[in-house]
C-alpha cells in the first residue's frame, strides 16, 4: 500500500494513540487496584448516560459531594471544573495529587462555574 505524501505544513503525529495516553502525568489504568478501576469506569459511564441539562446548581454541588465522597474511600478524588457550561472532570490521586484520569461530559449543565460555589470545609466534612 502507498504511503500518502503530506500536505504543506502538515507535521505527522509520532505516535497513533491519543495525546492524553501520552502525558507522563496520567496513570495507567490497569496498574490501579481494582476498586479505583471501578469507581473511574463507573462515574464515567454514569456521566456519559447521563444528561447534565437536569441538574441545577445546588443538586450539581450535592451530586458531586456524594461521588467525591465515594472516590475517596478508594483513595481518590474528584474535582471539576464548568468551562462554556461543559464540566471537566479531573480524579486524582489523594496520596501523591497525580492524575488518574480526566474526561468532559458529553452533554451541558444550564449554570455557570460561578453558581456552583464549592468550600474545603465541604469536602472535609464528608471525607468523615
Amino acid at each position: 500500500m502507498p504511503v500518502p505524501i503530506p500536505r504543506a505544513g502538515y507535521e505527522r503525529p509520532l505516535c497513533r494513540r491519543y495525546c492524553s495516553c501520552l502525558k507522563p502525568a496520567m496513570i495507567l489504568m490497569h496498574s490501579r487496584p481494582k476498586e479505583q478501576r471501578e469507581a473511574i469506569r463507573n462515574l464515567v459511564q454514569l456521566v456519559l448516560t447521563r444528561d447534565m441539562a437536569t441538574f441545577n446548581p445546588d443538586r450539581f454541588k450535592d451530586w458531586i459531594k456524594d461521588t467525591d465522597a465515594r472516590f475517596r474511600k478508594t483513595g481518590l478524588t474528584l474535582q471539576f471544573e464548568i468551562r462554556s457550561r461543559a464540566v471537566h472532570f479531573t480524579i486524582k490521586e489523594i496520596r501523591t495529587s497525580r492524575i488518574a484520569f480526566k474526561f468532559t461530559a458529553s452533554s451541558h449543565v444550564p449554570f455557570e462555574d460561578r453558581d456552583v460555589v464549592m468550600n474545603v470545609e465541604d469536602f472535609a466534612k464528608a471525607a468523615h
